[in-house]
């Protein structure tokens, strides 16, 4: 009998052959000393005057039976569990293996694609040096822009100074074109007073004439009447 329960006992461990005896196999052994329980042998069969009962000890056995074969099927049950992690856990594996290569290749792919460590000191250097350049051209620039600035407003204030000028200039202007005009209306009057007097001057430069013959002619009448007179 007690050969009997240790051969049903390691039945129910349910290790496959060739699986190691690691995380799966210490799994079923703890499931299977967490859901079995204690099998007592024929010993406790008997009763107090160590006669066997047999209508009993059937009875018990068949009880046994019955606990055994549930817990059997309880140990198969967390074996199938065991084995769908097992091939879950292995799937998982593969998965991150092949994850692990992809990434791998994709480092090196990038290992490959990034310059050197001089290469990108330099490309820091030349960018450093284009940066200070650039600083200095915008220092030169923003003191270009502000004296730019400067003379805008110098040149803005000039503008209004030569605006108030041209307008004084305009008004000087009007003031000399009216009195050009009036000076040119008196040229006129001068003119046409200048032609009257020049008619004048000539109409008395022949009445002088014509008195300077009359006063010749008496001249000559009265030295003529002398003259007679003395002879």
């Amino acid at each position: 009998m007690d050969n009997m329960n240790e051969f049903e006992i390691n039945e129910m461990s349910l290790i496959p052959p060739g699986e190691p005896s690691g995380t799966a196999a210490a799994g079923a052994s703890w499931a299977l000393a967490g859901t079995l329980p204690e099998i007592r042998g024929v010993e406790l069969l008997r009763d107090a005057s160590g006669t066997v009962d047999v209508g009993k000890t059937i009875k018990d056995m068949f009880i046994c039976i019955q606990n055994m074969e549930k817990q059997l099927n309880d140990v198969l049950s967390i074996n199938a569990s065991l084995e769908r992690d097992v091939k879950s856990s292995k799937e998982l594996i593969t998965n991150l293996r092949t994850e692990k290569h992809d990434l791998q290749r994709t480092i090196d792919t990038i290992n490959r694609e990034i310059p050197p460590k001089r290469e990108l000191q330099a490309e820091i250097e030349h960018l450093i040096e284009e940066r200070n350049s650039s600083q200095s051209y915008v220092v030169d620039m923003k003191a270009l822009s502000d004296k730019a600035k400067y003379e805008t407003q110098v040149y803005k204030i000039r503008i209004e100074e030569l605006q108030e000028e041209k307008a004084d200039l305009l008004r000087d202007i009007t003031y000399l074109e009216t009195k050009i005009s009036a000076a040119l209306k008196k040229i006129n009057a001068y003119a046409k007073e200048i032609n009257i007097l020049k008619g004048e001057r000539h109409i008395h430069r022949e009445k002088i004439v014509k008195l300077e013959k009359g006063y010749r002619d008496c001249v000559e009448e009265r030295d003529s009447l002398i003259s007679r007179t003395i002879e």
